[in-house]
């Protein structure tokens, strides 16, 4: 048995370095594209009131309240935070930004729809994440709809299995290196992670671990949580198969 446990070096991940490697990745573009995803997804309308949580550096709350959406964005970073409020009123758009740990979140049925993007959930033991799922769906009005994105458990199992257990992936920026090293603890449904960022000539270790889940699992934790209905989907709304590059679920309170 693996005697590891879910651990989170959140302010090495999401520091300077993650502005420097990661940053350049999360072009408009592809924010616009799944905020667009996330409306179509979550059949969002306007006017509707959406929790983002967590909503990091606001890339998508702030697209969102521009189209006409009542956003509240919660993080549990103020430097993204700041930064995501800095964004907003350089769009000219109002989006009440909260400075909220997810394991804390107290809303009740406030909200029309509320949503997690870009592998956000499943970060700490399963009795604190199906937590964290009951707090998103008492935070819905009756008949909102939580989407919830993830990575899928079968993204890197071909690379698993041909690199002796561990996926690795390797990101240039200029003479900068970061390099992040994945195993999956089959018992446990759960990716240990660690990422060397190589920056400057400075070498700085990161570890992280995330849950993982099949369709029928994550269903059940929907279901446990008090969701009424949960469908799993693509990225596109389309079946998820074991090719799919996301899991996206769908649940209505």
């Amino acid at each position: 048995m693996n005697s590891r446990q879910p651990h989170v070096d959140w302010d090495l991940l999401f520091g300077e370095n993650y502005d420097h490697f990661d940053f350049p990745d999360l072009a408009p573009e592809l924010s616009e594209r799944e905020a667009a995803s996330i409306v179509k997804l979550a059949g969002l309308e306007r006017g509707m009131t959406l929790l983002d949580a967590p909503c990091g550096h606001g890339r998508h709350a702030n697209i969102l309240a521009s189209q006409g959406h009542s956003v509240v964005g919660v993080d549990r970073d103020e430097r993204f935070l700041a930064m995501a409020a800095d964004e907003a009123r350089t769009m000219g758009v109002d989006v009440d930004y909260r400075r909220i740990d997810l394991r804390e979140m107290s809303f009740d049925a406030e909200f029309d729809a509320a949503v997690s993007w870009y592998s956000s959930f499943g970060y700490f033991d399963d009795e604190t994440d199906r937590d964290i799922l009951r707090r998103y769906r008492r935070a819905l009005r009756p008949g909102g709809r939580f989407l919830l994105d993830m990575h899928p458990l079968y993204r890197h199992i071909p690379s698993l299995l041909a690199n002796h257990e561990r996926h690795v992936d390797v990101l240039h920026r200029g003479e900068d290196l970061a390099v992040e090293i994945q195993e999956l603890d089959a018992e446990a449904s759960r990716y240990y992670s660690e990422k060397v960022t190589i920056r400057d000539g400075k070498v700085e270790r990161a570890r992280f671990s995330v849950r993982m889940f099949t369709a029928p699992e994550i269903l059940e934790w929907f279901r446990t949580a008090g969701f009424s209905e949960a469908r799993v989907m693509d990225e596109h709304g389309g079946t998820f198969t074991v090719g799919s590059r996301r899991l996206v679920v769908l649940g209505t309170a």
